[in-house]
């Protein structure tokens, strides 16, 4: 941990009793730990993940937890071998009131067979240059951010859904300096599933009037639509400049009591030894197809997976 974080920490959280570290190590030997959030830098997730592991500590471990499928692979192997420690990965809006009423209609049958995922996530546009150093690290576009509607589909469409066959576009408006790590701040994918089913993904990060996320799920019988207005209330003023409503200003004020629900859940299955929501193995299809969409986006071509889901070479 760098030292102005550690002063940070001092400054806005020992007042509060919150233990502070300048060693990942040394604190997961905290004696009666019983679980850890990791929220490091992509690139020591699994190094993180594994040390708690290795002690007995639960993890749930923020997304993307690498962006190297074999190392997932690894940690997922390493999960099954410690069976008494659980980890599940942070995909925060399975935890969203909107987004699990919406799959509690999609299994009642409301729109019938689920086909078709649409989804959107559109974040404002950040002209700091802190998004820049954050992008450099933290695994691209589809890796760091479609990742979320992917999973979404997976839950959806069915865990055990596997790619055939996808492709990817983008471009850049405004943050020019992501052409030096094969980035883009616009993109879209499209990932075709076998047996039919399909997914459409569009991602911005420089949207202009707040944190714009939605996503439809169309079905043989009808569709189910989730925050296509990104309203951040009721209130809607009409004057002579037509009917106005405030937008969501980010995606933490969209998400923030999906992230308590989230931390719920996950303590619960602990202390009271039921499953986790999210199966690990899962995060392995779902980043398979992120890094199947970024390849695309960045040669242009389309990407084939077996009956398996495995990647034709």
């Amino acid at each position: 941990m760098a030292t102005h974080e550690i002063q940070w920490a001092k400054d806005n959280l020992q007042l509060e009793g919150v233990g502070i570290f300048a060693d990942f190590n040394q604190m997961v030997r905290t004696p009666y730990l019983q679980a850890v959030i990791i929220a490091s830098p992509t690139a020591l997730h699994v190094e993180h993940t594994m040390v708690a592991i290795a002690h007995g500590v639960h993890v749930l471990c923020e997304k993307p937890v690498t962006t190297e499928l074999p190392v997932l692979r690894g940690l997922v192997e390493a999960v099954e071998n410690n069976p008494n420690t659980k980890v599940m990965v942070g995909f925060v809006r399975r935890f969203d009131e909107e987004y699990r009423s919406a799959l509690q209609k999609i299994q009642e049958g409301t729109i019938g067979d689920p086909i078709i995922v649409r989804s959107q996530g559109a974040e404002k546009l950040d002209k700091s240059g802190f998004f820049i150093e954050y992008a450099r690290q933290s695994g691209s576009i589809f890796v760091d951010t479609v990742v979320h509607d992917i999973d979404l589909t997976l839950s959806f469409l069915g865990e055990d859904i596997k790619p055939k066959a996808l492709w990817a576009t983008g471009l850049i408006a405004h943050h020019h300096e992501l052409a030096e790590f094969q980035d883009v701040d616009n993109a879209v994918g499209i990932v075709e599933f076998w047996g039919g089913k399909i997914a459409h993904y569009y991602h911005s990060r420089t949207t202009a009037h707040g944190y714009d996320n939605c996503t439809e799920i169309v079905g043989t019988e009808g569709k189910v639509s989730i925050n296509l207005v990104p309203h951040s209330n009721r209130v809607q003023v009409s004057n002579f400049m037509g009917i106005v409503q405030d937008a969501t200003p980010c995606w933490f004020d969209r998400y923030r009591e999906a992230f308590v629900a989230e931390l719920e859940q996950f303590t619960d299955s602990i202390l009271e030894g039921k499953e986790l929501p999210l199966r690990l193995t899962s995060a392995c299809t779902g980043l398979e197809i992120a890094l199947g969409l970024q390849e695309s986006l960045r040669t242009g071509c389309k990407i084939e997976f077996d009956t398996n889901g495995k990647r034709k070479l």
